[in-house]
């Protein structure tokens, strides 16, 4: 039973999420803050239309709280969205899917990041206003990631992605920001 039996409604596809990345820029959600700590609990999450299973992007933090400079993000799945019931990216997840590379950014204490599936949009983990988030662009806007929606249609062998709902925060004014992509036809 184990990993199969509890898995089996979130693998059919998730490697085929790559053409869905390409479309892709990401962000952190509320979920699992409180009042008393205004830093989000993620630095972003993808939903997924398929099911309620979350991919999930946590600061990968070292014993005194810097970041881990050999591995600053760490992505795993909450399986129906648990947060008891965690389980780790497999490596064609990583390596294909869901997976980021991670690089010391131009200032200190930033990070470029990009998706394995789709390099073209460029994130960046920084501090802003004592919390650890990932920025990008929202049609022009600079914003902090908070989640990415995306809708899938599961009507043959392979998933295809119909579009990808990017959901943040304007960095200044903290209006909420919004982006749909749409895959290339």
């Amino acid at each position: 039973m184990g990993r199969e039996a509890r898995s089996t409604g979130r693998r059919a596809g998730g490697p085929l999420l790559g053409p869905l990345l390409l479309l892709l820029a990401l962000g952190p959600t509320a979920v699992g803050s409180t009042r008393a700590d205004p830093c989000p609990a993620h630095l972003f999450l993808i939903e997924r239309s398929k099911n309620k299973n979350i991919v999930v992007y946590d600061a990968n933090r070292g014993p005194a709280g810097d970041l881990d400079a050999s591995e600053p993000v760490v992505a795993y799945w909450l399986l129906n969205g648990e947060a008891d019931e965690r389980e780790e990216l497999n490596r064609v997840e990583r390596e294909r899917a869901y997976g980021v590379d991670v690089t010391r950014g131009d200032s200190a204490g930033t990070y470029s990041m990009v998706f394995k599936a789709q390099r073209k949009r460029d994130l960046s983990l920084r501090t802003v206003k004592g919390c650890l988030v990932v920025t990008t662009s929202f049609g022009g806007r600079d914003g902090i990631l908070r989640r990415l929606f995306v809708k899938s249609k599961d009507d043959s062998a392979l998933p295809k992605v119909e579009y990808v709902e990017i959901f943040g925060k304007d960095m200044d004014k903290g209006e909420p920001l919004y982006e749909k992509l749409l895959p290339p036809k």
